[in-house]
Order: structure tokens, then sequence, then C-alpha cells
């Protein structure tokens, strides 16, 4: 690997990081943290209430499903790439305070809603405000922190998007609990509701206690925008804009995605299909895996991948995220293996380079991304990953059903499309890696704002 040139890592962060000190910054980390920490729980609890929704409005498990997948979908693509786009032009701290707004809407529509149609336009507005919050809050941390220290702050932020679906959905079976035992039942507006309404329109209020906080950050590289004079900054120059980099980092990171998601979707049904788990033993395995990797995983990565950058530039991250998705593969081998508490380490241990992997390499690619279309580019990146990681769960299924049989043919697809995707992902990290150390002007993070 290419050492960058003498004093590359150590210079002034270009951009906005300059203008943030070091309370400000952390300030940022942890509003975007309880940020997303609040969508999680608007969004999730439905997860843990489908019976209670389909006995109150009649309707199917098709219809579930679309609630639980397509109708998210959608919305989700598009405020990605609108919130994105908004985010180049506009106060983040504003866009993020209509966001909290959609979703608490969207929450208390879900939590009246008296038909599925109902429920179907509270839902859109959920995703349409989960849409936004990725190129928002993924861009403000990155202008916030310089570019030595940005792989331990997206790894922070990584946390809460790998562990937060966990506690949210764990927190929202508590309050469902309690719902049911009568605990709201005297509050205003809760009384005689049924449990499952109480339970979403609770956990979508602690969004709304969050709008102080947003409000009262500063967005630095707005105040810097506007100058002395505001006057609107200058269209930044894409002449060094490497865009062929940039897709194959986007690529690697779908390959990521597709690969967990796969692991992801199918891992609590083999706990009980192959192993003779019950629902409570296979959620307890999942909950496992799931909070451990989403915790670990980014912190060790951003903390190995900072100590790289500082060594060897960007490419030093790069390699990084290659070898821990290369070692996914003997990995995920383990659900061939019919040991439950082996494979419950094996996919604990996956689980966290992956979760390193894909948080170095979203790092990496915001790094190249220039000033003026940072969160468009973020919001692309976050698109183009959802729509193809998306087909994980569906290729594991094709593969179980028409490629091999027998009663280990589940566990054998997770691993055949888990490793094939993490092989094609390694290969694709390590052909950037190898770009990134031809193009000298962006191996350090300085061909583009770092």
């Amino acid at each position: 690997m290419n050492r960058p040139a003498e004093g590359a890592a150590a210079a002034p962060p270009a951009g906005a990081s300059a203008l943030y000190s070091r309370s400000q910054a952390y300030a940022v980390l942890a509003a975007m943290v309880l940020f997303t920490l609040c969508l999680d729980l608007a969004k999730l609890p439905i997860n843990v209430m489908v019976d209670p929704i389909r006995r109150t409005l009649g309707i199917s498990d098709v219809q579930i499903s679309l609630l639980l997948g397509a109708v998210g979908a959608a919305p989700f693509v598009v405020m990605s790439l609108v919130g994105g786009w908004l985010s180049d032009r506009l106060s983040r701290r504003l866009l993020l305070a209509v966001a909290i707004a959609v979703w608490t809407l969207g929450a208390v529509i879900c939590a009246h809603a008296t038909s599925f149609e109902m429920l179907v336009a509270g839902r859109v507005l959920v995703h349409v405000g989960a849409g936004m919050k990725l190129p928002l809050a993924m861009t403000w941390v990155n202008d916030a922190f310089p570019p030595e220290q940005r792989g331990r702050a997206v790894g922070a932020f990584f946390v809460v998007l790998g562990s937060g679906p966990s506690l949210a959905i764990m927190l929202a079976g508590a309050v469902q609990r309690a719902a049911e035992g009568g605990a709201f039942a005297a509050w205003p507006g809760l009384a005689g509701a049924e449990p499952w309404r109480a339970t979403t329109a609770l956990l979508g209020i602690p969004g709304l206690l969050m709008l102080p906080l947003i409000l009262g950050l500063q967005d630095r590289r707005h105040v810097a925008a506007a100058g002395a004079g505001g006057q609107a900054p200058a269209e930044p120059s894409h002449a060094a804009f490497p865009l062929g980099l940039i897709a194959t980092l986007v690529t690697a990171a779908a390959l990521i995605i597709l690969v967990d998601g796969a692991n992801l979707a199918w891992m609590a049904t083999v706990f009980k299909r192959n192993f003779g788990y019950d629902a409570q033993q296979a959620g307890f395995a999942f909950g496992l895996v799931t909070l451990l990797a989403g915790a670990l995983g980014p912190l060790i990565g951003g903390w190995i991948g900072d100590s790289l950058y500082r060594r060897h530039g960007a490419v030093g991250r790069v390699w990084l995220a290659c070898a821990a998705t290369l070692c996914c593969v003997p990995l995920l081998a383990a659900y061939l293996v019919q040991v439950p508490a082996w494979l419950t380490l094996a996919l604990t241990l996956n689980g966290i380079c992956t979760v390193a992997a894909l948080s170095i390499t979203y790092v990496n690619a915001q790094a190249l991304l220039p000033d003026g279309i940072r969160g468009l580019g973020t919001g692309l990146i976050s698109a183009t990953t959802a729509i193809v990681g998306s087909a994980g769960p569906t290729l594991v299924a094709l593969s179980s059903q028409h490629l091999l049989d027998g009663p280990m043919a589940l566990p054998r697809s997770i691993a055949l499309v888990g490793a094939c995707g993490s092989l094609l992902a390694a290969l694709v990290l390590a052909a950037g890696a190898l770009a990134l150390a031809r193009s000298p002007s962006v191996r350090a993070g300085t061909g583009g704002p770092a």
C-alpha cells in the first residue's frame, strides 16, 4: 500500500469539518444517534404487533407483508434521493425537523387507522421520514469530523443503525405487554385504545422530544456558505470527481447489504426449523447476534480504519473493508455445521465483519463526494444499496427451492448466497483499492473533500 505524501493525513480538514469544535462535532453525533433511535421506535412496532393488527382490521398475511416491505420501499428510495438533494441546498436541522414531523404524523395515523388503506398512508409517511434520515444524518456527521476521525464517528453512528432495530423491537414488545396489562388505560388520549394502538402512538412521540435538540445544533456548513455578505457559495469543481471509483465502492456496499439481508431474513427460521428452537429461543439468538455485531462491528472497524488512514491514507480503509468482507466467506460456511452454539458464534463474528466493512465503505465513498453533491450522492448510495440488497432474501428462497433440497436446503442456500456475495464484494473492494492506490489525488483523501 502506498503511503500518502508527507503531511497529507495530518493536513487541516477541508470543507465544513474545519468549522466544528470538538464539542460541536460530538453534539452532532449524539443528536444523530438519538434521532435514529427515535425513528426506529416509530417505524418498527408493527413487526411485533402483526396478529393484533390483522384481527382489528381484518387484513391478510399478504397485506401485512406489503406493510412490512413494499409499502415502505418506494417512499424510502425516493426520499433518500430527495432528502440528499435538499441537504445540499437547505439547512439540515430544518430538514430533520420536517422529517420528524412527517414520521410522527405517520405514526399517529397508523395508531388511529380504521382500514388497510389508512394504515398504508401512515406507513408511507413513516418511510418518507426514514428515507430523508440517512443522507441528512450521514452528511452531517461526515462534515462535523476531520478525515482522520471519520471512521470512528461514522462507526459510532452505524452502531445505532445496526443495533437500533433490535433495541426498538425489544422495547416495542415491552410496551405492548404493558399496554395489554392496562398500564396506559388512564393516560389522556389512550383510554380505551387497543394495546397495539397505544403502543404505536406512544413510540411515535419520542421524535417530537428531539426537536429542541435538533434545532439547537449549528449547521456550520450553511453558516460558512452564507458568509459575511450572505453570498451564495460558488459551485464546487467536479473536474477530479472519481465517479468510477465511487461506483465501485457503492457496488461493494450493495453486495455487502445483499449478503447481510439474506442472512438476517432467514437466520431465525434456521434456528427454529433445523435446531428445534421455539420462537423465544430463536428471537434471543437473533437478538444476541445482531446486538453484538451492530455494536462491535462499527467501533472496531472505525478504530482500525482510522489507524490505517493515518498510516496509508484512504486506500488503507478500503483494504480493511476488503479483508473484513473476505472473512465472511468461511464464517457463513458455519451454516453447514449443525451445532447451534458454533453457528451463533460464527454469525456474530460474521456480523461484526459485515457491519465493519459496510461502515468503512460508506466512509470511503462519502470522502470522494464533492461538497456540493455530497447529500445527493449519499442519497443515491442509500437508494442503490437498498434496492440491490433487498434481493438477498429472495435469492436464498430461490436457491433453496430450485437448486438444493432436503432438510439442510435453507442453511445451505444462505451459505451459498452469502459466500458468493461476500467473495464478489471482496473482489470489487480489492479492485477499488488498487484503483485508489493509482490515483495520487484521492488516495489520501485529497482529491475531493475528505
